[in-house]
This record gives C-alpha cells, structure tokens and sequence, in this order.
C-alpha cells in the first residue's frame, strides 16, 4: 500500500520540480526585450497606432509571474495634433500564479509612474480616443458570440484580489480645438488599498488643475472607499471627500477652500438606479447639502433632490475668487443670500421647483424650469416680497431725468449701459413672469407690480404694471427688435390719476408740485449704444394735471415785482409762494432726443396761459416761451370764457430740476404799446436810424441791430 503512495508522491514530486526547472529557464533563456517588435506589430494591429519602447522589457517568475517597462509611448491617430497620445516612464504588474488553479486571480500592487496623457477634441469634434474605444469594443463582441463557454468560464472567477494601485507623477493635457480651451490636470497622484470584491477599498486622488487662459489654479484632494460586490452588479462609494483650493494670480494671498462630502452613494445596476446621500459642500461660509437619486441609468436618466443653500456672503466670494464685486450705492448690498430648492433633471430638462432665494433683505420664491439644452426654452415664475433696486445701482449719482424713468425705460437703458451681449439675447427662447409686493426704482416704489417677459427670434416684449402708483395706477410694454443690425426699441406706457406731489417727492426732484396727473407715451428709438438710443428717440407724449400747485413759481408776484402797466386790473398778490392751476395739459413730440411741446394750455383762477417750446434729454435743458391772458369773464355752461386781450409773456429755461422763470418785459412793452411806437418810429425814422449808426460806431456793430428789434423793424 505504501509503495503506490510514494509512487505518487514521487511523480508529483518530480511534476512540481519540471515546472519549477521550466520556469527558470524560461526566466534566464528568453529574453522579452526580443518581443517588442512582436508586441509593437499587434498594437498597431489593433489599435492603428504606433507603440515605442524606449526602455527595457523585465520578467519575474514564481511564485509571481512580473513584468515591468521602461519608458513606452502610443502615437496619436492621423488628424491630430503632432504629438503621442500616452507616454509612460515605468509600469509594473505581478500576477500570483498558484491561486489560478483554484480560479483566482491574485494580482500584486500595479505600479504607473510618470504617465502623460494627451487628450484632445479637433475642429470636427472627434476625440483622439475614440478609435481606441470602437477597437475595444469591437474586440469584446468576439468572444461572446463565438464561444460562449470562454464567456461563462471568465464570469466563474469568483475572487479578484489586487494589492493596491499606485499612479505618481501622472498628467492629463486637454485641448479643445472647437473651443480653443485649454486644461491641463498636473502632479497626478493615485493610490489604493488592496482590492477584492464586497470588502471596503480605500482610494486616494491628489493633483492640480491649471488653466492656461486664465489666472485660476485648483488643488484638488479626493478620498473614499468603495465596494464592489461579487457579481459585480452594485457599487458603493463611502465617506467621499473632495477638496478643492482655488487661487489667482490676481489674489495671491488668498484662496478659496471648497469641500464636497458624500456620506453614501449606491449604484444598483439590476434597477438601473443610483441614490446619492448625505451630500454636503462648503466653501468659506457657503454650505449646501443635498440628498440626490438618480434612475434611467441606460438610455435616458432622471435625478431629483432637495438642495439647500445656506445664509452665505456674495461679496466675500467674489473678493476671494478674483472677482471685483460691484460698486453699489449700498455697500452692505449683496452680503447675505440663501437658496433652496428641489431639483430634478433628465437628459433634456432641468426643473427647479420650491424656490426659495434670499437677497439680502428680499425673499423670492417660485420655479424655474429649462427646457432642451440645445436650443434652451426657459421658464420662470417667481414672485418675492420686495426689491430695492436702486441698492445694487452703480454709486455713481444718476441723472434727473433717470430718476425720473420708468421700470421699462430703466430696463432698456440698462440693456445699453452695460452692453448686453445682442447674440445672446437673440437666441433667448423665455417666458417670464415676476410679481412683487412692491419694487423700488430710481426712488420710485410700485406696488402690486407684476412683470410678464417673453423672448423668442430675436424678439423681446416686456409687459408691467403696477396697480398701486402714488394713488394711481400704471402699465407699460416695451418692445425691443434685435434682429437687425441695430436694436430696435418701441415703448408704450401709460399712468393714471398719480399723485404728483408724492412722486416728485421720492424722486428727489428739486421742483415742487402737487395734484393728480394721468400721462401717456409712445416712444421709439434705435442704436447700439445708450447715446445713440437716446438721440434717436421719437414719438408722442401726452399729459394732463389737475388742481394743481407748482410751487416756488408766484406768476402774480411776478408781475408786481416788474411793475408792468397794463389796461386792466390784477388780481392782488398771493400769501403764498406758489401758483394754483385748475389744469395743464398738452402733447409733445419727441425727436432725436428733444422734447418738443406746441400745445401747452394750463389754466388758474384768473389766467388762461399757452405755450410752446422744448425740452433736451440729452443735455435736461429746458427752453419754454409762455403768453399769459388774464380771465375776463369765467367759462359758464351756456358761454366761452372771455379773456383780455393784452398778453404777458414769460421764458422757462435751465433744467428740470432747477427750472428757470422770466417775463419778457420787451415782449410787453412791445405789445401793450405796438402802435404808439410804430407810429414814432415812422415819424422819427432818420432820427432814429442816426443814433444808432453813432451808437454802432462808439459802442460795436450789433446794439443797434437790438435797438431796431426793440421798435420793430424798419
């Protein structure tokens, strides 16, 4: 019995002995080196590309089966940039050989140093991968189809175990030719621990992100654990932390430190599902966390998931990224925001919904939702408290006449001010609508306003209201037209019964008035910039003010302090520095910018006045010449007012906000006493004309000419 089992023992003996013999001599007889030709022709064989060994082929043998290179390079495809695709400086493997017969594989810690890849997109968009990525598929379809054993037989291994991966000194170079962007990822470092399936494996990720065209650098750190389960049908991130610092050159003594946290991320593969929670991320005080699911991992997918913003400093984060904040009037505006919402994007949809966003002291809420990422179709409907506007405005003070404008004209003016790209707004496809319980503008507070904004070719209507103004009320549309050359803008506003006094008031306007005022305009303009759109401007204003005030303005003072004789009598100067007119009304034509008003009437208690004259938007210049008659019997309801016929003329010059009032005394001593003068002039001709000629020679040329306008012309 025993000599059958030493037999056996003997030949096993004997058997272990020849595989170790084979193997050392393989080890010390062949040369691998030999083989780079061989290995060369395959590559290129599969891949169309070029292999290059520039270093030395080493082999191990038992109990570990080695194999360690040199420095390698893999060419890149025709219709790239002149350069290989991936260099290596060394690599190295060592695949146990003893567990293989028990069906496992059992590979030592692989080993990548120095590794360069260079990635690129050319002009047509095609990836300098992706023959690597089409060959390799093509190569997998093979074995299945053609032997289905060799399938089954690779999907029996039931253990994989690896020591642990080390990549050092890697690179990753990026460049789009499409774009003209540049990325390059530098100091590569990646190590992990021993893997095998269903037990943690710890990975590490470190290496810095430079952009080439601008002055931003990012230091980034990654770690977690993942699982992977035997059948290979779920994967499970644990405890992942990336951390970024981002620098500038423009900020070289500060940095930006963001962390994003995952606690648990779960991929299912059998229900096609991904649930990512406990997703934290903080940069200087910004703090979001979110919980995420995403399903449809196949054709189509779908994530959704509260996100929740915390109170952060818009200000600080633009100071620690290089970005200059705004100068605002206010310089505590844009120092506190907060945003929540629930999230949910497909592959063609991003949905906000449940908004929630403070801005310093307003709160808004509502949803957003964008529709197609190729040709984007945006809709938005918020609604918010309140919004201050003028705390965000630039420092520099305004104009009067800005202070005087409305939500739209602000709006078309601002599109010009800070030069709106045209391309952008061309292509906007959005439907828009904003309600506020009262917005704030160049001083000017709307309540109730409500915003419905639509884009679409190239054309933008902007439609408000207001349905509390001053006691009044108000309503707009703006037009703008960006499809030719020059943007085309067309406005339509309209107010009704609006306190005066109170708006001048909040406007800051140095001119006092009171009464009720319902006004409309219909403008156009064209041009590029915000000076030729308002030298451009043309269209109609009209207006009517009733019981109204104009104070700092005492016409009948006026014509005491002058001592102008008239035929009739006047009516005894008021207490009171101001001017009562039971209404002003008109019309007035706006073009290239100036204001021009041909049909003034405004009426008090013992004057009928008219007037005509202009206004300058560009330079706020006012130009007006008033006739005043006095009231000589009041309107009835069976006869017309009767007035005296005597005029009295009057000039409104300076500017809106410091009008400039003047009677034109020439103009009344040439009317009250038109005939006896023309009819001296007649009979004193010659003499006349001889004391101006002296008075030409002594004094200049020109005063007689004045003299001559002051009798009439002879």
């Amino acid at each position: 019995m025993l000599k059958p089992v030493k037999i056996i023992f003997s030949f096993i003996t004997a058997l272990l002995l020849l595989i170790v013999i084979s193997v050392f001599t393989a080890y010390f007889l062949i040369d691998p080196n030999s083989y780079k030709a061989d290995i060369s022709a395959a590559v290129k064989e599969k891949t169309g590309r070029d292999l290059n060994f520039t270093g030395e082929l080493r082999l191990s043998v038992f109990p570990w089966l080695g194999f360690k290179t040199g420095q390698m390079a893999l060419s890149n495809t025709a219709g790239f940039q002149d350069q290989v695709f991936a260099t290596i400086e060394t690599s190295e493997i060592k695949l146990n050989l003893l567990p293989l017969l028990s069906k496992r594989i059992d590979v030592s810690r692989v080993v990548l140093d120095g590794l360069v890849l260079n990635l690129e997109k050319n002009a047509l968009g095609e990836n300098n991968w992706d023959s690597l990525v089409a060959n390799n598929k093509t190569q997998q379809v093979a074995p299945t189809i053609i032997n289905n054993e060799e399938t089954a037989d690779l999907s029996q291994l039931s253990i994989l175990v690896v020591g642990g991966i080390a990549i050092e000194n890697a690179q990753i170079n990026w460049r789009d030719k499409t774009t003209g962007k540049q990325l390059f990822f530098r100091d590569i470092k990646l190590n992990t621990d021993a893997f095998s399936f269903d037990k943690p494996v710890s990975l590490n990720l470190t290496g810095l992100f430079e952009n080439p065209d601008s002055t931003y650098k990012a230091a980034i750190q990654f770690s977690s654990q993942f699982i992977v389960s035997k059948n290979q049908e779920s994967f499970v991130l644990n405890n992942s932390e990336f951390l970024a610092t981002i620098s500038s050159q423009n900020t070289a003594d500060k940095s930006l430190a963001a962390t994003l946290s995952v606690a648990n991320v779960m991929l299912d593969k059998a229900s096609k599902t991904v649930k990512i929670s406990g997703v934290k991320f903080k940069a200087d005080d910004i703090f979001v966390s979110a919980d995420l699911s995403v399903t449809h991992l196949d054709d189509h997918y779908a994530i959704q998931g509260p996100i929740i913003m915390s109170s952060f400093n818009p200000r600080e984060i633009m100071e620690k990224i290089g970005v200059k904040a705004p100068d605002t009037i206010d310089k505590q505006a844009l120092t506190q925001s907060s945003l929540n919402f629930y999230l949910s994007v497909t592959e063609n949809t991003l949905d906000l919904q449940d908004l929630s966003l403070s801005i310093d002291y307003s709160q808004i809420k509502g949803s957003a939702r964008l529709l197609s990422f190729i040709e984007p179709a945006i809709t938005i409907n918020l609604t918010a408290d309140h919004l201050d506007v003028d705390r965000y405005l630039p420092s520099a003070k305004s104009s009067v006449t800005s202070k005087l404008l409305s939500p739209l004209v602000a709006m078309a003016m601002a599109m010009a001010t800070y030069n709106v790209p045209v391309a952008l707004l061309s292509k906007l496809n959005l439907n828009g609508q904003l309600s506020l319980d009262s917005l704030k503008l160049n001083g000017l507070t709307f309540n109730d306003f409500h915003l419905n904004l639509n884009a679409m070719n190239g054309l933008v209507k902007a439609q408000q209201s207001a349905k509390s103004f001053y006691q009044g009320v108000y309503g707009g549309i703006l037009d703008v037209d960006l499809r030719s050359q020059k943007t085309i803008l067309v406005l339509d506003e309209k107010i009704t019964h609006v306190n005066v006094e109170s708006l001048l008031k909040d406007s800051k306007s140095k001119f006092q008035m009171t009464g009720m005022v319902d006004a409309s305009l219909k403008l156009k303009s064209q041009g590029q910039t915000l000076d030729e759109l308002k030298s451009s401007v043309n269209g109609d204003i009209h207006f009517l003010f009733k019981d109204t005030e104009v104070k700092d303005f005492n016409l009948q003072a006026m014509l005491n302090k002058a001592q102008v004789s008239i035929d009739v009598i006047t009516p005894a100067q008021a207490d009171h520095d101001l001017t009562q007119f039971s209404s002003i009304s008109g019309s007035s034509v706006f073009a290239n910018g100036i204001i021009h008003t041909n049909d003034l009437v405004a009426t008090t208690a013992a004057l009928h006045i008219k007037g005509k004259g202009s206004f300058d938007f560009n330079t706020e210049k006012l130009d007006y010449k008033l006739q005043a008659q006095l009231i000589k019997t009041a309107a009835t309801p069976t006869s017309a007012q009767q007035l005296y016929d005597t005029p009295i003329s009057m000039a409104v010059t300076g500017s809106l906000s410091q009008p400039s009032y003047a009677l034109d005394v020439s103009a009344l001593l040439t009317e009250k006493n038109k005939a006896k003068i023309a009819a001296f002039v007649d009979k004193n001709k010659e003499k006349i004309d001889s004391i101006v000629n002296k008075i030409d020679q002594k004094i200049g040329p020109g005063v007689g000419d004045l003299l001559k306008g002051l009798f009439g012309k002879h």
